[in-house]
């Protein structure tokens, strides 16, 4: 009896023991699981500390290495500037200020400005050994474009040749004033059979690059010869212009041939340069009386003359 109470015993035993074991087994792994995870989040961050870069204060394109120990050494790997549009990552780096768009359809650049910058990761220097200021003043780097000023402290881009360029617009020529000049001219004579006849005289004339004046002259040839005013009795047409004119008081006693005006006008007529046309006259002078002539006198109504002047400019 004894004997089997010992074994229940140390069957028990056994089994506590085993227990024990193996939570003992749990904790001891994930004790060691805890400290892999902390060495490696150490591993990690010093990693990250000892690899953040700084551009050189004086200008150059050397970066820094800040050691965890506040040494500062260069850094074999010197960042290359990023393609224009985006700045060079840090390791967490703030994302760089998104560039302005340049006038005249220039594209801005992503980054300080819109230049060809790097974008620095700021970092806490370790004390007793402060490390120097990120400063991004390389060459190429301001943004310069009008209407487009970056203001954030640090990160200035002067990068020359993306400002948009403005086309030089030819200065317009100056228009050369237009000189009138006569470009024809002529006389149109009636024929009563008597010594009382009408002729005009006109002139074409160009006023402008599209247009011309024509002048008639009207005038009465006579010898003796006594009428008085006679109210729109002289008559002119040019290119389908009339316009009327009360005829002038003559009192002319001599045989002698003279010759009196009677009206004169002036039309515009629209004639481009390069262009041809023909122009008609027509003149005439109701007189409405006898005259002599070498078979006597002759009963007349009234006198005209005209034709067509072909113009060419």
């Amino acid at each position: 009896m004894e004997t089997k109470k010992k074994n229940e015993k140390d069957r028990i035993s056994a089994v506590l023991f085993i227990v024990v074991f193996l939570l003992v087994v749990v904790i001891v792994i994930m004790v060691l699981k805890t400290v892999d995870d902390k060495r490696a989040a150490q591993q990690a961050q010093e990693q990250n500390a000892n690899t953040q870069t700084y551009q050189s204060v004086d200008q150059s394109s050397d970066a820094l290495v800040i050691g965890t120990d506040g040494s500062v050494t260069p850094n074999p790997y010197e960042p290359v500037n990023a393609l224009p549009g985006s700045g060079n990552s840090g390791n967490t780096g703030n994302t760089g200020n998104t560039g302005n768009t340049g006038n005249g359809g220039g594209t801005g650049n992503t980054g300080n400005g819109g230049g060809q910058g790097t974008t620095t990761q700021p970092t806490t220097a370790p004390a007793n050994n402060p490390a120097p200021a990120p400063v991004n003043n390389q060459p190429g780097n301001t943004n310069t474009q009008p209407g487009n000023t970056n203001t954030q402290p640090g990160n200035t881009n002067t990068q020359p040749g993306t400002a948009a360029e403005t086309p030089t617009q030819p200065a317009p020529a100056e228009e050369q004033p237009f000189t009138p000049a006569v470009i024809g001219t002529g006389t149109f004579v009636s024929d009563s059979g008597t010594w009382l006849n009408i002729h005009a005289d006109w002139s074409v004339k160009t006023i402008s690059t599209s247009q011309i004046e024509v002048t008639v002259t009207v005038y009465v040839d006579h010898q003796s010869l006594f009428t008085g005013a006679i109210d729109d009795s002289v008559g002119i047409q040019v290119d389908g212009q009339y316009v009327t004119f009360n005829s002038p008081k003559i009192n002319y006693d001599k045989n002698d041939p003279k010759m009196t005006e009677l009206a004169s006008h002036t039309f515009t007529v629209d004639l481009a340069q390069g262009e041809s046309r023909n122009i008609g006259i027509n003149v005439a002078w109701g007189y409405g009386g006898e005259y002599g002539s070498p078979k006597g006198r002759v009963k007349i109504d009234s006198l005209e003359c005209g034709g067509t002047v072909a113009v060419t400019r």
